[in-house]
């Protein structure tokens, strides 16, 4: 998923390890970057089965990857940028990455929840 900016892409060890913990805590996440003019501001669904941490062989950087099945039935995996996932909050999704409230400019705070049942 290709972003306006990847705010939280790239992260500390720390943090990262702060996302796996709070992401395995999810079933689902969405993945979403409204602002986006790369294609990619469209709601993609993804039933989690399972969330990691990385290296990403720059400087001190890691990544988070989550892979999963979207609502299409289609197979996931990438690494994420936490200012464009969202978690189920009730009725709307939240930005993880300002929950765990690490620094970010998400195009949205929050969205309408919206999964369909997969």
């Amino acid at each position: 998923m290709s972003a306006m900016a990847d705010n939280l892409l790239y992260m500390t060890k720390s943090q990262a390890k702060q996302a796996v913990k709070f992401l395995h805590k999810q079933k689902y996440v969405l993945l979403y970057c409204s602002c986006c003019s790369d294609g990619n501001d469209y709601k993609t669904y993804v039933k989690l089965k399972s969330v990691s941490y990385r290296y990403t062989g720059h400087q001190e950087y890691y990544e988070v990857l989550v892979k999963g099945v979207d609502s299409n039935g289609n197979k996931v995996s990438e690494h994420i940028d936490l200012a464009y996932t969202y978690f189920q909050a009730n009725e709307y999704a939240d930005c993880v990455g300002l929950a765990l409230e690490f620094y970010c400019l998400p195009c949205e705070e929050q969205v309408e929840w919206e999964c369909p049942e997969f």
